[in-house]
């Protein structure tokens, strides 16, 4: 038994020196993968993304460029080569800008375009650890194969939809594809890469406005940006463009009448708020800001749905006095990428900016059920579409709410609540009803006086008839 323990203690021995060896091998690995990431306070995070699969799933199509390739994530595919020829020729016609030449440039080694392009080269490079930083997903380029492509993808960005003056080539390939192209979350490079070739920051914001209104055809209305805004790349400008910095519930909520201050205030304080309300009541409120009627359920209801008449924040929905009233939103082959994008960074910069776009597409996810709901909102002038029809445009809204996560104090979430409540009123469908089935025409209304009129007239004989008969003497 004794000599059983020894051989068992020195396997054992055997085993942990084995496992140590191990274990230092393991140590070494994951310290290496720990010291090649970036640093917690670092202020270059990521911000150019991989589509989520749960999104990608519903429209493959709608994030992978068919015309050129910006950035890494589709570079070398073979139906997008067609365009690299092309970036030479903005790499050309940007150094042409730069040297204040109008002749073209044929050798690389005439001045001014070497000393131009090799500062042009520094530049990058200086900043090329940042510009990795900024995808999320790793990838197998050199350090010159990396700041070649930033340069040729920010060059062709510069001469095709920044700068005004170039005339090349390369303007006789702008078109839709492309301008789509630019806009999908998988294929960008960093706004910084373009502001180092270009040699400022752009900043003015007239010059932003119309470079969206460029990238998205004018299709969606689009405010000033903020001071100081922080571009990430094209698709963050088109988003930071439509979605507005300040929550326009908090001006709706703001705008309702306030019917009891003391009340208000008291579901203000939270250890109040839980003696004054009860648990069923949360649970209901909590399922309210999930779920909104469509359409047409709204319609039933006594919901009056009104087009916002001038706006530029797609986004800006109100609810007041049973009236809904909702922005324009137009539906074309190009918004359906766009919008799916947006969804898509929204949801990826999840720590750091509410998903205020994602809420809005939800609403609309809600809104449109069916065909028919598509037909209502065309009515009021809401949705304008140039799709095939308007099964295809449901389709389409009801494929954006996918895979999407809002949290639950979206800035819809007390519009939602309201407008459930006023459809679960039964006064509000009952004279919904009323006015649908007798006040939906000039016939109804006038058969309906005349029966009224007939009602009153047949009443005011039966009381007269009764009234004579007691008045008059007994027989």
């Amino acid at each position: 038994m004794m000599e059983s323990r020894e051989e068992n203690s020195g396997l054992k021995e055997d085993r942990v020196i084995t496992t140590n060896g191990e274990t230092s091998s393991l140590w070494d690995k994951m310290h290496r993968e720990l010291s090649n990431l970036p640093r917690a306070d670092d202020s270059h995070e990521v911000t150019i993304f991989r589509v989520p699969l749960s999104i990608r799933e519903s429209n493959k199509n709608m994030f992978e460029p068919s015309a050129v390739s910006i950035g890494p994530y589709y570079r070398g595919l073979p139906h997008l080569r067609a365009m690299e020829e092309n970036k030479w020729l903005s790499l050309r016609a940007f150094l042409n800008y730069k040297a204040g030449e109008s002749n073209e440039i044929n050798e690389v080694g005439e001045e001014p375009a070497r000393g131009l392009l090799q500062d042009c080269i520094n530049k990058i490079k200086e900043v090329e650890q940042r510009a990795r930083r900024c995808y999320s997903e790793p990838f197998d380029m050199s350090s010159d194969e990396f700041v070649q492509m930033l340069v040729l993808d920010a060059s062709f960005i510069l001469a095709s939809y920044i700068c005004t003056d170039f005339d090349n080539a390369a303007k006789g390939w702008i078109s839709s594809l492309i301008t789509t192209d630019l806009i999908l979350l998988e294929n960008q490079i960093p706004f910084f890469i373009i502001e180092t070739l270009w040699g400022s920051p752009l900043v003015d914001p007239e010059d932003m406005r119309w470079l969206v209104r460029r990238l998205t055809n004018g299709d969606i209305p689009i405010k000033a940006l903020p001071e100081r805004q922080k571009i990430h790349h094209l698709l963050h400008l088109c988003l930071c463009s439509a979605v507005p910095t300040v929550s326009t519930q908090d001006e709706d909520a703001a705008s309702e009448p306030n019917h009891c201050p003391f009340l208000n205030w008291v579901r203000a304080v939270p250890v109040l708020k839980s003696l004054f309300s009860s648990k069923k009541e949360e649970e209901t409120n909590k399922g309210m800001v999930w779920e909104i009627p469509c359409a047409r359920e709204l319609e039933e209801a006594g919901v009056k749905i009104k087009k916002l008449k001038q706006s530029d924040d797609i986004t800006k929905i109100t609810f007041q006095s049973g009236t809904l009233v909702i922005p324009r939103v137009f539906i074309t082959d190009r918004v359906k990428p766009l919008f799916m994008n947006l969804i898509a960074l929204e949801q990826c910069m999840y720590y750091q900016r509410r998903p205020h776009f994602s809420a809005y597409m939800g609403f609309l996810d809600k809104l449109v059920n069916t065909a028919h709901d598509v037909q209502i909102l065309q009515k009021h002038g809401i949705i304008e579409s140039m799709l095939s029809g308007e099964e295809e445009v449901a389709v389409f809204f009801n494929q954006c709410g996918v895979g999407v996560v809002i949290e639950e104090d979206h800035y819809l979430a007390d519009l939602f609540k309201r407008v459930n409540k006023h459809c679960g009123s039964r006064y509000h469908r009952y004279r919904a009803k009323l006015s649908r089935d007798y006040f939906n025409n000039p016939w109804s209304i006038i058969a309906l006086i005349a029966a009224t009129f007939l009602l009153c007239l047949t009443i005011l004989q039966s009381f007269m008839s009764v009234y004579s008969y007691i008045r008059s003497p007994s027989s």
